[in-house]
């Protein structure tokens, strides 16, 4: 991205991050929680040991109807915080899209969906009208697509790429994408061989992007160093050549769950000073 392009993200200093989906009828994590697909797991797909049966997983939407979802309450909720921006999941590891796709079923606007609410528009409708940033997590891993690390891996990923030009064609202006390529943590030499930007064909993704949004920012989580950097649940180091955002939940996990440990005010300001100081 231009340095232009980066300079509110710089700015922003606080983002509200929502991960939420038909797993909330569990209280378990997201994907995560799904065990193995039919088709087994596969080399290199870090997936399918949770305790949820995956057939049982895959068929929460069916049951799931959040009739009191109020996308515009939430838009209020992160800017009376601060927030500046929303990063908002429309695809996990599990596969289910939150939004209204022409390429699959497995989605909140489905045929056999309970709900049928495409979550995207009305979220990025309440960004647009209040004016609050928004950018788009999208997982390229998918536990749910057959074709994912498979021998037809290449069908998959003309769907991953069909997706995110769906995503930054059918939702107005999106500010930035945040993929969640399960990279390895610390020591690279480790990194999976699926891990690289090759198995995304990032550069091609990249390029099909910013034509259709130039003014995108994208992590660092597609195999290319992207423009920002993310650690997860831990403050990053002092930095000022390069931004990064470090991603907190303030329970114990991503999705929802009933009882959690909320972090209390004095350790969210804390971690908030400490980002801000952080570059």
């Amino acid at each position: 991205a231009r340095p232009a392009d980066l300079q509110w993200f710089r700015d922003a200093k606080l983002g509200m991050f929502v991960c939420w989906g038909p797993v909330t009828l569990t209280g378990k994590e997201i994907g995560w929680s799904r065990g193995a697909p039919p088709w087994g797991r596969r080399p290199g797909m870090r997936g399918g040991t949770g305790a949820t049966p995956a057939d049982v997983y895959d068929s929460l939407y069916k049951k799931w109807k959040p009739d009191q979802f109020d996308a515009r309450q939430w838009v209020r909720v992160a800017k009376d915080a601060g927030a500046k921006y929303m990063i908002f999941l429309v695809k996990h590891h599990d596969g289910f899209c939150l939004y209204d796709t022409k390429l699959t079923d497995y989605k909140s606007t489905g045929p056999e969906s309970a709900w049928k609410v495409d979550v995207m528009k009305q979220i990025a409708d309440a960004c647009h009208e209040a004016g609050l940033k928004l950018i788009v997590y999208y997982s390229q891993p998918d536990w749910h697509h057959p074709d994912y690390l498979s021998d037809q891996h290449g069908r998959y990923i003309t769907y991953l790429h069909g997706q995110i030009r769906e995503l930054l064609t059918g939702y107005g202006r999106i500010d930035g994408l945040w993929f969640d390529g399960l990279r390895a943590r610390g020591d690279e030499r480790h990194a999976d061989k699926y891990e690289g930007a090759e198995l995304w064909r990032a550069e091609e993704l990249f390029k099909m992007a910013r034509s259709l949004q130039p003014h995108l920012i994208i992590n660092n989580r597609c195999g290319l160093p992207g423009d920002f950097d993310t650690p997860e649940q831990k403050i990053g180091q002092f930095q000022t050549h390069r931004p990064w955002e470090s991603c907190i939940t303030l329970g114990t996990q991503w999705a929802w769950k009933p009882n959690d440990r909320i972090k209390s005010p004095k350790e969210c300001v804390d971690i908030l000073v400490r980002c801000a100081g952080g570059g």
